[in-house]
């Protein structure tokens, strides 16, 4: 004989706010939650890191400037220190990093190595940009190279970023979309410094100097935190309504029960 479900075991369910399934949807709404809220803390977090390292930048370009092949130069903490270099330009290594831009227009990076005075180290010069011809796409725009012993200033810079290519540069490429200095440097035998000196100023030698300034990402930042908190106020919003939708429906449930007279034996 089956057994009978009475109106008494129909409020119960009825009038029973968390089940299993309710408690695995809290559960789940939480771990979103803190989860979401996590990421936007750590997106903060990255901000402020680039916003410190943007101050510190500001404060390298204002600093007094080193002198290359002399002061003990680092990458990692003399990013962006202003820097002067004395020697002369190997111009038989000059190399063009192609598809630059500069005012929105397509172009050539030329970058030619310097031997320092009385050293036997070379640093890689960023000298500036120059138009691209479309119609002869390998002409290079003509531009002056000083002649022997020169003094150079500009910014120390990290070595350019690789473009994304399918195919590799051979060795001895001129014109070309990346560089790796530590092997360009053993292909020519020559002892180059792990940085670039990103040369500044007018030197009236037909190369374009409007560097861009150096982009931190910190807009990035604040606008991914933005997004993960909304993502984490949203979830919060949908698990308190849900919460109070389930009390709110078990109070229903309690209150409708039937009298004792009408249950079904």
């Amino acid at each position: 004989m089956s057994k009978q479900i009475t109106s008494d075991s129909t409020g119960q369910i009825r009038g029973r706010a968390f089940g299993p399934r309710e408690l695995l949807i809290i559960v789940l709404g939480l771990l979103v939650i803190g989860v979401t809220a996590s990421l936007g803390f750590w997106q903060l977090g990255r901000a402020h890191e680039k916003k410190a390292l943007h101050l510190r930048m500001d404060q390298r370009e204002q600093a007094a400037p080193l002198r290359v092949g002399t002061d003990n130069i680092q990458l990692g903490p003399d990013i962006w220190r202003r820097v002067v270099a004395s020697g002369e330009f190997a111009q038989n290594l000059t190399i063009y990093l192609q598809n630059r831009q500069q005012n929105e227009h397509t172009g050539f990076w030329v970058m030619t190595p310097l031997k320092l005075s009385g050293s036997n180290q070379y640093v890689m010069v960023l000298r500036g940009w120059i138009p691209r011809n479309f119609q002869a796409m390998d002409l290079i725009a003509p531009y002056k190279t000083p002649q022997g012993l020169t003094q150079i200033a500009g910014l120390v810079a990290p070595p350019p970023s690789k473009w994304f290519s399918f195919f590799s540069d051979p060795p001895n490429a001129v014109i070309r979309q990346n560089v790796n200095l530590k092997k360009f440097a053993e292909f020519h035998h020559i002892k180059l410094l792990p940085y670039v000196l990103r040369q500044s100023g007018e030197a009236n030698d037909g190369l374009g100097r409007e560097w861009p300034a150096a982009n931190t990402g910190i807009s990035t930042n604040y606008g991914y935190a933005a997004q993960w908190f909304g993502m984490s106020a949203t979830g919060a919003i949908l698990l308190i309504y849900f919460v109070f939708w389930r009390l709110r429906k078990a109070k229903v449930g309690r209150g409708s029960k039937m009298p004792p007279a009408m249950r079904t034996l």
